[in-house]
């Protein structure tokens, strides 16, 4: 696999093959053989796939006229998944970063090809998220990109450094961990992977009036749920290795922009704090034109959006193929284009009543392809994800504002990532500056 689109493919077809998913085999049935040494295999394909010496430079989408996303939110399953449902049809391309650790890059004592038994958890979950996104990584709509600091560790170590300069001094609040999803699966993972006398033991301390009839009924619906649960192995705690948990975020901020210049695209998240941190960089270097765009970025804020959640994605691919919402990726296209390279003041004044009445229309069109949209998924029978695991047609969909932050001609910036850019891309076209940021702010979670 020489590009990125064929390393994408083959990761796809080396996890069919290993785990049996290109053998149209069920995920119990896929669970049920889940072993170390497929977990030990698959990982020694990913380091073969991706070797240290990867000219990564060479491998990335270069920028150009395509409306590009990188998503830098959690990367809790579900949450990867659905932040790829709920925007993909407002960009043309989605870009995630590898969620697969590389073993080149893990020291002897955590490495999953070493141990492998450690890891069974931590790659039945990201596995059966890749099943989901097979399709649209297929289709070129979603592309898998690795931590460029997978192969330049000097690049990581500076990242890290600016990083921990800009957070000097700063902690999270109480409603960021609050929000945190991984915060919330652990607590409930931990419960489900419990032994079964543990958890009798911990009812009858917490209730010591419940009936044992009760309590036998309470711990076989543990058991039911576990089963059932597509993310956690068939073993309680009691017979498994300890287990790593790993989360992140798409690499921290500068890592995040880097991507972003290297590669044409803008970031989009839907993490308050996350938030935050892109409006904050561009704080310092706010010139006349941020305030110019204005106009535009009230008119977005005011306006409600309709975002697919959980839908089957071959429904997804079909209906971009028949061409639902271009005329609102155009738009968006548009202004991302033109945000990118008008420096006047003035110009961007009249550009911004522009966009802004051009909006209305787009919208309205916009409205008229969800109407559209409605209609064939009902022909499709209100398919879902993974089969069922949320159903009806109320759940297709969810509304919520989109957010658009243009902080004028300087663009956002963090501080050093322009001279890290600059020495790793050498002679190769990247964005000097990032011109727009989307938030996705959902009405019902």
């Amino acid at each position: 696999a020489k590009s990125l689109r064929q390393k994408n493919i083959a990761l796809l077809n080396g996890a069919g093959e290993i785990f049996g998913l290109d053998r149209h085999r069920s995920w119990e049935q896929i669970k049920a053989g889940f072993s170390d040494a497929k977990v030990r295999e698959f990982y020694e394909f990913v380091a073969h796939l991706w070797p240290t010496d990867t000219d990564l430079n060479q491998l990335l989408p270069e920028p150009d006229s395509t409306l590009r996303a990188l998503y830098l939110g959690e990367y809790e399953p579900e949450l990867m998944v659905e932040n790829v449902f709920r925007f993909s049809l407002y960009a043309d391309q989605i870009l995630l970063t590898n969620p697969f650790q590389n073993p080149n890059n893990i020291a002897e004592q955590y490495n999953p090809i070493v141990h492998p038994d450690e890891w069974k958890t931590e790659t039945l979950k990201l596995l059966f998220h890749l099943m989901i996104l097979a399709p649209w990584i297929d289709d070129g709509l979603v592309v898998l990109i690795p931590d460029p600091g997978d192969f330049n560790r000097e690049l990581r170590v500076k990242t890290w450094t600016l990083a921990e300069e800009r957070l000097k001094g700063w902690k999270p609040s109480d409603e960021d961990l609050e929000q945190s999803h991984f915060k919330k699966r652990m607590q409930r993972q931990l419960l489900l992977a419990a032994p079964r006398r543990y958890l009798d033991r911990i009812a009858r301390e917490v209730e010591p009036s419940m009936s044992d009839a009760d309590r036998e009924a309470f711990l076989d619906r543990i058991e039911l749920e576990r089963a059932g649960n597509p993310l956690l192995p068939n073993e309680t705690m009691d017979n498994m290795s300890a287990q790593l948990a790993v989360t992140h975020m798409g690499g921290n901020l500068e890592m995040g922009m880097y991507i972003c210049q290297a590669t044409g695209a803008f970031p989009y998240t839907n993490v308050r704090f996350r938030w935050k941190e892109i409006l904050t960089m561009a704080l310092p270097h706010l010139d006349p034109t941020a305030e110019a765009w204005s106009p535009l970025t009230n008119a977005f804020q005011q306006l409600r959006f309709k975002f697919l959640n959980n839908v089957d994605p071959k429904f997804v691919t079909t209906i971009r193929g028949e061409g639902r919402l271009e005329g609102f990726r155009s738009y968006l296209r548009n202004v991302w284009k033109t945000v990118g390279g008008e420096s006047d003041p003035a110009k961007s004044e009249s550009l911004a009543r522009d966009f802004r009445d051009e909006l209305t229309q787009a919208f309205n069109e916009a409205q008229a392809d969800w109407s559209l949209i409605d209609r064939e998924l009902m022909k499709w029978g209100v398919p879902t994800v993974a089969g069922g695991l949320v159903s009806g047609l109320a759940t297709a969909f969810v509304p919520g504002h989109m957010s658009l932050s243009l902080p004028g001609m300087a663009g956002f910036a963090v501080a050093g990532v322009g001279e890290l850019i600059q020495a790793a891309m050498k002679r190769r076209e990247f964005r000097k500056k990032v011109p727009m940021s989307v938030f996705i702010d959902l009405e019902n979670r």
